[in-house]
């Protein structure tokens, strides 16, 4: 048994030093994932779009998917505010609430897109059991199965799967500059090898394997949510003294993001890159005391924050579904859609997302061991 003395380890120094109050919500980073969604479904259905579609602006929106990225970077800092002051993270309990949060909305827009080949009697079944078992990402070729934005839920379940195990057996033995250096180096190993392999006689160009590889395998995504997990416990350990008005801040931070995208343009942003603009902009988010967390913690913000998962998973099918509709003016049509698709996805949170997650955490799973 370790004797008693000086914490060891970033769980027994921040639950020493600071004022943490567990499983607290910071509503004004909610809304950030309604804003990253929204990108996404203008990269995906807007790229021919106006304005989005002009010289100038399109450098921009060709960089759009690394909001994927702020998604792995804000879950790996999120985990923590959730569940760093745990000592020892029950993985059943904690993949159950995981399990909860992502899986019924995830199954709804997978079983949207699979009636239609269904429809064709054109179902492949290793595509049907990767989909269902959330390892379409581990598997070059299939990253893409039927609603394709899954990939990235693929990726992410395999962080929630692995997150205990850092918890418990990581974070818990070693101090925070042994894990900030960990994490630095991994970051860095990660941004080398994607960068190298894209040039390289390996990489094939898109829609072959090696692109699944590159671009869609956890091992590839790793680096953002370890990043995203040692954000979080600086920000815990800082505690009070870490509040302020950082308006300015982080107005400089998004615009630095505008001219990396645009001064940069020979690098690809898709699998962290942007790591060193997006942390700093979660934290001072999560610290801010500004106008604007004021203005992103009222209640319509925080709700489409709310929905931005069922935004970001059913894109395709909604979206899909609502290809026939045609305005006359291809703006008017895609912001038309938006509006209807955040509708949707509205009575889904309400009327899917919620009750379901709710009725899985309830499940009791000892009672079928006995």
């Amino acid at each position: 048994m370790r004797p008693i003395g000086k914490p060891v380890g970033i769980i027994s120094s921040f639950i020493v030093k600071s004022q943490f109050v567990p499983n607290m919500r910071i509503e004004q980073l909610t809304f950030t994932r309604f804003i990253a969604a929204l990108l996404i479904i203008i990269f995906h259905f807007a790229r021919q779009v106006p304005p989005f579609d002009h010289p100038t602006v399109a450098p921009w929106v060709l960089q759009m998917n690394a909001s994927v990225s702020y998604f792995y970077l804000l879950s790996g800092f999120i985990m923590v505010i959730s569940y760093g002051h745990v000592r020892h993270l029950n993985w059943l309990n904690y993949m159950q609430n995981r399990v909860a949060r992502v899986y019924p909305v995830y199954l709804l827009g997978f079983f949207a897109m699979l009636l239609l080949p269904l429809l064709k009697w054109d179902v492949n079944i290793f595509r049907v059991f990767f989909g269902l078992t959330l390892t379409q990402s581990w598997v070059p070729g299939y990253a893409m199965t039927y609603n394709f934005p899954g990939w990235s839920v693929s990726v992410e379940f395999f962080f929630y799967a692995v997150f205990p195990f850092l918890l418990n057996y990581g974070y818990h033995r070693y101090r925070f500059k042994t894990l900030l250096i960990g994490g630095l180096l991994l970051f860095i190993v990660s941004q080398v090898v994607f960068h190298y392999a894209l040039q390289s006689p390996f990489y094939q160009g898109d829609r072959t394997p090696s692109h699944d590889i590159l671009f869609y395998g956890p091992y590839m995504h790793l680096n953002e949510f370890v990043l995203g997990n040692i954000a979080g416990f600086y920000f815990l350990a800082q505690g009070k003294k870490l509040q302020g008005n950082y308006d300015i801040w982080i107005l400089v931070l998004l615009l630095a993001l505008v001219l990396a995208i645009h001064f940069l343009p020979f690098l690809n942003f898709h699998n962290g890159l942007l790591a060193p603009l997006f942390l700093p902009l979660i934290v001072l988010l999560a610290a801010n005391t500004g106008k604007i967390t004021r203005w992103f913690s009222h209640r319509l913000p925080v709700f489409l924050g709310e929905i931005s998962y069922s935004m970001y998973i059913l894109q395709l099918p909604v979206f899909y579904y609502l290809k026939p509709l045609d305005l006359g003016s291809p703006v008017l049509t895609f912001w038309v859609k938006v509006i209807l698709h955040i509708g949707i996805c509205s009575v889904c949170f309400i009327a899917v997302e919620k009750p379901m997650r709710q009725w899985i955490k309830n499940i009791n799973f000892k009672r079928f061991s006995r």
